[in-house]
């Protein structure tokens, strides 16, 4: 009977040595192993023979480490496969794996507190990031996972440039590791980027090859997926390509149809979190933690999707399809007032205003945009307060109340100029100059054309 225990004991050793040999190659940590699956803990204990893993536990350890359960379990020269790259992982400093794990503790709670998408929250973890960056020396992998954080912090804090050069720097890093899926990430970071500094063309190339590589198999994640085809679908309406822009957002909101999450269980999971980690109890802080950084990209992908739905109706509008623009608009309004998105709403608010001109509905155009106009006062974007504005000019000249749709537009562009959107603006002049011929105003709707042209001039030159 000893004698079988010590068998049993052994055979558990040679096991959870072949699982860290596997590990240390694979140049994983133990949480990425666990992940989502596991305890550290429980990983740690297996891999020092104090348990022996069931089999469907033995399946999903082999399955992340890509090591045959055969080559496991058998009598094969394990060695000869992992034990070089382990020994030489463990040579290089004996505390390597320690440093490996703070360095993913630290992400993880960078994370959690970006997501909750607060000027102060982003700013700790943008503090946090930096940190880690200056003081702890990371690994290809570790530093694209840290730019996957990083860039999109600095682009909520709107410091366009800073965010460009981290996802860069991060993208070279992924492609120097040859982890893809990092990879596809960092390029949806890039993108945003560049958006958000007004190079559009750099924007929608990097998007469409983010969405390549995620439906090459690179990048699994659906919320992801919706993600990047909602920002590619918008960046084919900014460079005038609707009609691609409709087949790409058609796309999104097939992949929505499974994605969703309320917001407010984020921020109890991250109270909770919080809560544990002062008196003490690490594991289970750890554990609501992951949970609240779950609830918060689903809650996320929730907002997209009411987006995804508003650009829809928009597009339907734009080629006469009204029936299926009311339907599309009709849904992101339900989409974000559940989801107490208070932009979701106004936007979709604008977008059923715009198809009632269309159809010559003008009581219900005037009631829509006057319901967006009261909430988008609300909101702390001026560039959804100009946007909405800019539909209440068109329903006040359809009103016959020109004085006031002059002064309407004369508003919305000077919100605009403040907002430094001059995509934006650019359409606005556009649009101004039109009302003003159409009012007899010939003089000043040809300097309105000019500024149009100007502000679209020092856009391409700054690009």
């Amino acid at each position: 009977m000893e004698q079988q225990q010590a068998t049993r004991d052994e055979s558990t050793q040679r096991l959870g040595q072949r699982l860290r040999r596997a590990r240390l190659t694979r140049n994983l940590t133990q949480g990425e192993v666990a992940k989502n699956q596991f305890s550290v803990s429980y990983v740690s204990a297996v891999e020092r023979g104090q348990i022996r893993p069931s089999l469907g536990a033995l399946e999903k350890l082999a399955e992340r480490l890509q090591v045959p359960i055969t080559d496991l379990l058998g009598d094969t020269d394990f060695e000869a496969k992992f034990g070089a790259g382990a020994a030489a992982v463990e040579a290089r400093d004996p505390g390597a794996e320690r440093v490996r794990e703070d360095v993913d503790a630290k992400l993880r709670d960078a994370q959690a507190l970006a997501l909750q998408d607060t000027p102060q929250s982003v700013r700790q973890a943008v503090e946090m990031l930096q940190r880690l960056s200056a003081t702890t020396s990371l690994n290809a992998r570790e530093q694209a996972a840290l730019a996957i954080q990083l860039s999109p912090c600095y682009a909520q804090q709107r410091r366009g440039e800073d965010a460009r050069r981290v996802a860069q720097d991060g993208l070279a890093a992924a492609e120097r590791a040859h982890d893809d899926a990092r990879a596809a990430r960092l390029r949806f970071a890039l993108g945003k980027a560049h958006a958000l500094l007004h190079a559009n063309a750099l924007a929608l190339d990097a998007f469409r090859r983010c969405v390549e590589a995620i439906e090459a198999g690179r990048g699994t994640d659906p919320a992801f997926h919706l993600e990047a085809l909602a920002q590619l679908g918008n960046q084919y309406a900014l460079v005038g390509d609707h009609d691609q822009a409709m087949r790409t957002l058609l796309q999104a909101a097939k992949v929505a149809e499974s994605v969703t999450n309320p917001a407010t269980l984020g921020k109890t999971y991250w109270s909770l979190s919080r809560a544990f980690s002062e008196k003490g109890d690490a594991t289970t802080a750890r554990y609501y933690t992951l949970k609240s950084t779950s609830a918060y990209q689903e809650a996320e992908s929730r907002q997209a999707i009411a987006g995804i739905y508003n650009r829809l109706g928009r597009a339907y509008a734009e080629v006469g399809s009204f029936d299926d623009a009311r339907e599309q608009l009709q849904t992101a309004y339900a989409l974000a007032s559940a989801q107490r998105d208070a932009s979701g709403v106004v936007e979709a608010q604008r977008g059923l205003a715009i198809l009632a001109l269309k159809q010559g509905n003008l009581e219900e155009a005037a009631a829509a945009a006057r319901d967006a106009l009261e909430r988008a006062e609300a909101l702390p974007d001026t560039r959804e307060r100009a946007e909405t504005l800019l539909v209440w000019a068109q329903v006040r000249e359809r009103q016959q109340q020109m004085d006031e749709a002059q002064r309407t537009f004369d508003e919305a562009i000077t919100l605009l100029r403040e907002a430094d959107a001059p995509e934006r603006l650019r359409a606005a002049y556009a649009q101004f100059s039109e009302f003003l011929e159409r009012k007899g105003e010939s003089r000043r709707a040809l300097e309105m054309l000019r500024q149009a042209f100007q502000t679209a001039a020092r856009h391409n030159l700054a690009q």
